[in-house]
């Protein structure tokens, strides 16, 4: 693969007087001088010589001086080119031994090549990565030893075209290598063209960096992801079996549970109808202590086969009038309110949501039931249902006065069959709380326990439920979900 690297691409170089100019400038302005200096200074000597003597005796002092003069100008000039060719020569010298040991100490290989690419120069580390020493090397094309890997040549071959052909000032190239040893290297190639003052290429300079470490990583990372893939998968198997097993097993329980349950409960109402009156008390105590554990059995019979169905309901996820459905469970509980003096109030500001509707309702009557159940006994019951909107999330606030949830317990209440410490002689089968959380999260959202605001008594129970991403769509064909019963914390 071949990139340039060169931002200077076609940029004409600065351009610099020839020497053969500098040095017709000298000459002609050294030229003008000299016969300046003839013609003027005969007219003077015509003027200050009184004989032909002593013109011509003049005159030959005035060369001597003329001579003498230009020695002295020689002297200063060649002097001055000499001392400046040395120092030249001793910076070039300096520069070329940096360059000599940059380039021997360098982690990258130096390749040279002539316009026919015919190998010219070979560093002592491409010796060292490549194997082939430079006499070996040196007047060779790369594909005489076996230098690029076969299946890359044709991959090479039409890069150094390319680059040519477009004129790449610089450009890289990545290909495998083979050493003389037969080993694969996987190179980059940093490759620049050299060429004279008519642009013709004179040579291409190439500088070679080993990367078959970065490869052997990715193949490590690859093989990695293959196995970080395969025990996902495997433990994804397990899990849907796992869950298909505790489905069963959940269904199978409250079924089998439930008919011998219920016998139980038929039978002891018929002995309480029938023979109530002529137990003793104590055996009137033990059948009503019967009835209500067989009554307690029913319901948690009830919650299971309620979570059980979370896992098989399809869900419609649209935009839902939150305020609508908590108006119609206020409605629904009117009358538990009403004996009880209680209120439940609901924001006038209530945001729409992203959820399934019915899911929803189950979970906002489930937080509402849990209100009144666990109501404060020297407490009028009080539920505020509030919202709010926080980026692009729907925030649902259900408070109460209730009893409270200690912040210790505000995450173990939401699992299976866990109940409040203090809620011993509250009715409820542990479940209700675990299937508020799972439904918040069939539907992507989360839910929370805080403290009502303005140090209130009670708890909050905080629902957040973000807007769908894009892209992403509904699920139609919901299975309507029971909302008949409540299930306890």
């Amino acid at each position: 693969m071949a990139k340039s690297f060169s931002e200077s691409e076609g940029r004409t170089p600065e351009r610099v007087p020839s020497p053969a100019a500098s040095a017709a400038v000298a000459a002609g302005s050294f030229f003008v001088v000299a016969i300046l200096w003839i013609v003027l200074s005969d007219r003077l000597l015509l003027l200050l010589a009184p004989t032909p003597e002593a013109f011509a005796a003049l005159q030959t002092w005035k060369g001597s001086l003329f001579v003498l003069v230009i020695t002295l100008l020689l002297f200063v000039v060649l002097r001055s080119q000499f001392t400046r060719r040395m120092r030249q020569a001793a910076s070039l010298a300096a520069s070329g031994e940096r360059l000599r040991m940059q380039i021997e100490n360098s982690p990258l290989a130096l390749v040279e090549f002539d316009a026919e690419l015919r190998i010219s120069g070979w560093s002592p580390r491409a010796e060292e990565l490549f194997g082939w020493t430079a006499e070996e090397v040196t007047g060779g094309r790369w594909h005489d030893f076996g230098l690029v890997h076969a299946d890359d040549c044709d991959l090479v071959h039409e890069a150094v075209e390319k680059a040519r052909a477009e004129n790449q000032a610089g450009w890289i190239l990545a290909n495998r290598n083979l050493r003389k040893d037969g080993a694969t290297l996987h190179c980059e190639w940093y490759n620049s063209w050299i060429r004279d003052e008519e642009g013709k290429v004179t040579e291409m300079i190439s500088l070679v960096q080993d990367v078959s470490w970065q490869e052997e990583v990715l193949a490590q990372l690859r093989k990695l992801n293959r196995e970080l893939e395969a025990r996902v998968h495997r433990r994804t198997e397990q899990l849907a079996q796992a869950n298909a097993d505790l489905k069963a097993f959940t269904w199978s329980i409250s079924h089998d549970l439930r008919a011998p349950v219920r016998a139980v409960t038929g039978f002891g109402e018929i002995l309480e109808r029938r023979y109530g009156s002529d137990l003793p008390e104590e055996a009137q105590r033990y059948l009503g202590h019967m009835l209500e554990a067989s009554n307690q059995m029913d319901r948690l019979i009830d919650g299971l086969l309620e979570f059980g169905r979370l896992e098989d309901a399809s869900l419609r996820i649209e935009q839902v009038d939150v305020r609508e459905i908590a108006r119609g469970l206020e409605a629904r509980f009117a009358p538990e309110l009403s004996d009880r003096g209680g209120t439940i109030h609901i924001s006038p500001d209530l945001p729409s949501a992203c959820a399934d509707a019915t899911l929803l309702e189950r979970i906002l009557q489930n937080l509402m039931h849990n209100a009144l159940k666990f109501r404060h006994p020297e407490r009028v019951p009080r539920i505020r249902v509030t919202g709010s909107r926080e980026g692009r999330s729907s925030i649902i606030r259900v408070e109460d006065n209730g009893l409270g949830i200690p912040p210790p317990e505000r995450e173990r209440i939401f699992g299976l069959f866990e109940r409040l410490s203090s809620s011993s002689g509250v009715e409820g089968s542990g479940l209700g709380l675990s299937i508020v959380r799972r439904s918040m999260e069939r539907i992507g959202g989360t839910v929370s326990i805080e403290d009502p605001g303005d140090g209130s008594p009670g708890c909050a129970f905080v629902l957040r439920l973000p807007d769908p991403r894009p892209g992403v769509g509904r699920r139609d064909g919901a299975k309507r979900l029971a909302t008949d019963s409540a299930v306890g914390r």
